[in-house]
C-alpha cells in the first residue's frame, strides 16, 4: 500500500505553512521524515530524506546488503543512478552513492544513501567544490518523486 496520500497530505501542509517544515510520516512501524526548505506545487528542495524502523535494529550486515541492493534496483529515477560504494561490518552500515556522480566546472555533485543497523535509511545530495570540503545541498524533486522515494524506503525492509 502506497504512502503518497499521506505524504501529499504533508507537502500541502507544509506549502500552505509557508512552504519550509518538518514532513513527518508514519506507516507500518516506520516514520518517514524530511527536512524540506521549499515545497511549492510542483516541487520540493530537502536536506535529508530519512527512514527510521525498528525492523532493521537488529539485523546483519548481509541483510543491509540486501536492503541497499533492493534500493539501487529501485531508484533508477534519480539524477544518477545509485551504486555500492561500502559496506562497513565495523558500523554495520552500507553506504551508497551516485555512480557517476555528476561533475561540472563547479565540481563535483552526487546522491548518498546509507542503510544502518539500529534502523535508518537516509538520503541526501551532496557537492565538493574545487579545494573545499563536501557539503550536502538540497536535493530538489518533483512531489511524486519524493513520495515514490518514501514508498520504494518502505517497499525494501525485510
Amino acid at each position: 500500500m502506497t504512502v503518497r496520500p499521506e505524504i501529499e497530505q504533508e507537502l500541502s501542509r507544509i506549502q500552505a505553512a509557508g512552504g519550509q517544515g518538518l514532513l513527518n510520516v508514519e506507516r507500518s512501524g516506520a516514520r518517514i521524515e524530511a527536512d524540506l526548505l521549499v515545497v511549492d506545487a510542483v516541487g520540493c528542495a530537502f536536506q535529508t530524506l530519512g527512514l527510521t524502523t525498528d525492523r532493521l535494529a537488529g539485523v546483519s550486515l548481509d541483510a543491509l546488503k540486501s536492503v541497499s541492493e533492493a534500493l539501487t534496483r529501485r531508484l533508477t529515477y534519480l539524477l544518477e543512478p545509485i551504486g555500492l560504494i561500502e559496506a562497513d561490518a565495523d558500523r554495520c552500515a552500507v553506504q551508497l552513492r551516485s555512480r557517476p556522480p555528476h561533475k561540472s566546472e563547479d565540481g563535483t555533485c552526487y546522491y548518498e544513501l546509507m542503510v544502518r543497523r539500529g534502523g535508518d535509511i537516509t538520503l541526501s545530495r551532496y557537492c565538493q567544490r574545487p579545494g573545499q570540503m563536501r557539503q550536502i545541498v538540497p536535493a530538489q524533486v518533483t512531489r511524486e518523486v519524493l513520495a515514490r522515494l518514501a514508498d520504494d524506503f518502505l517497499a525494501v525492509l525485510p
